[in-house]
């Protein structure tokens, strides 16, 4: 199957169920997919607004135009002209700087300057160009992800009623099951599996949990302070093995990486090949792979203690 959805073009492999019938119309059902790949990952948007952004542009004969943006990604944008009837052609070329002014929620003007990459449909891929200040590109790329949680999180909504969210859809925040020091970070999408933890956990340590979707952890946790400036409270982040839309080890391979983040983490999941999976978590920046599936308590808290006390 290949479709499009916000201007993105995907493909996927779906299993036919049968006829079936769609408030009175017939149709055909298919089973949801289990991956979708990107038919068009070559350009540099990951995420598409609802409704384009206003945005002012000049070109390289220093003409204001006025466009807009259809896509953001961490790299550059996709610039249209606000005006349909004109050809975005006619007033940028491939390798042409351009100059743009873009106000952004919660205060952020961004004024950068980005390079044609490559056109579309009477759009361009604009690339950043080195010149942008690096702190502004921070304050961006804060913003991107921010904006990309909350559109996985109305999606996710929106698969799960079966029905349009509205706007305004909030992201979703960490929670806190028992307040206790020293607290672990539960990433996981089962609520089960956070209500589980805490409650075999929770008489020597303090449990949070999130369901991660994408982007950054760290900022999740700005409502749980403690003595670390940047992770407050937490001194232990726990990946479960299930989550939506992330992989365990590359979300340990970007909170260490990208993040940060000198606090041990430990992938958590099955005993099946238990060392197999033990030498991959290591090698995505992980410092342990703990079973809990069967769960053994004792072999767990033991684990847990034993880490905390090894970064203390």
């Amino acid at each position: 199957m290949i479709f499009e959805d916000r201007g993105f073009r995907y493909e996927t492999v779906v299993a036919f169920i049968g006829p079936a019938d769609y408030e009175g119309v017939a149709c055909a059902a298919f089973t949801l997919p289990r991956t979708l790949r990107r038919a068009d990952d070559n350009r540099l948007v990951h995420f598409a607004p609802d409704v384009a952004t206003s945005v002012t542009f000049s070109n390289s004969r220093n003409a204001v135009l006025d466009g807009e943006i259809r896509g953001f990604g961490a790299e550059g944008f996709e610039l249209a002209l606000r005006d349909p009837s004109k050809k975005i052609e006619d007033v940028l070329r491939m390798g042409e700087e351009s100059t743009l002014d873009l106000a952004l929620e919660d205060g952020l003007l961004l004024t950068a300057s980005a390079r044609v990459a490559y056109f579309g449909a009477n759009y361009v891929g604009m690339k950043f160009t080195e010149r942008v200040d690096q702190t502004l590109l921070d304050q961006y790329q804060t913003w991107l992800d921010t904006q990309q949680r909350i559109q996985a999180q109305r999606d996710r909504e929106s698969l799960e009623s079966g029905r349009t969210p509205g706007k305004g859809a909030s992201l979703p925040g960490a929670r806190l099951w028992v307040d206790r020091h020293p607290t672990i970070l539960i990433l996981t999408e089962r609520e089960e599996f956070a209500r589980h933890m805490s409650e075999a956990l929770g008489r020597k340590f303090g449990v949070l949990s999130l369901d991660y979707i994408t982007g950054m952890v760290k900022p999740f946790l700005k409502g749980f302070p403690g003595d670390d400036p940047e992770w407050g409270r937490v001194k232990l982040i726990m990946i479960h093995n299930h989550l939506r839309l992330a992989s365990p080890l590359e979300l340990s391979r970007q909170i260490v990486e990208q993040e940060k983040c000198a606090l041990p983490i430990v992938i958590a999941g099955t005993d099946e090949d238990e060392d197999l999976k033990r030498n991959r978590a290591l090698s995505f920046g992980a410092v342990d792979y703990l079973p809990v599936e069967p769960f053994k308590i004792l072999s767990v808290l033991r684990r847990l203690d034993d880490t905390l006390k090894l970064f203390a």
